[in-house]
């Protein structure tokens, strides 16, 4: 583009704000064109709220099992642990 078009309209990716820019394209294909009903988006976004924190809860259970079984197997591991604690 010219100096002049690109002074016009102002077309520079670096300044977009991504996560607005895709929320309101999630939301306006949403509501545009699959035509649905926008009452439901308050309760998904808490039951999507809900699913991370199962989520992020089993992570951790897995590492914390996964870091006991290794503590309990290897002399070396925890030796590491009691050096750090």
């Amino acid at each position: 583009l010219s100096p002049e078009d690109q002074r016009v309209f102002n077309f520079d990716v670096r300044q977009l704000n991504w996560l607005e820019y895709i929320e309101n394209y999630v939301l306006g294909v949403k509501k545009y064109l699959l035509k649905e009903d926008m009452a439901g988006i308050p309760e998904a976004k808490q039951r999507l709220k809900r699913l991370r924190n199962i989520h992020y809860l089993f992570n951790t259970a897995l590492f914390l099992i996964a870091w006991r079984l290794l503590i309990a197997r290897s002399q070396m591991a925890r030796n590491v642990w009691f050096f750090i604690m």
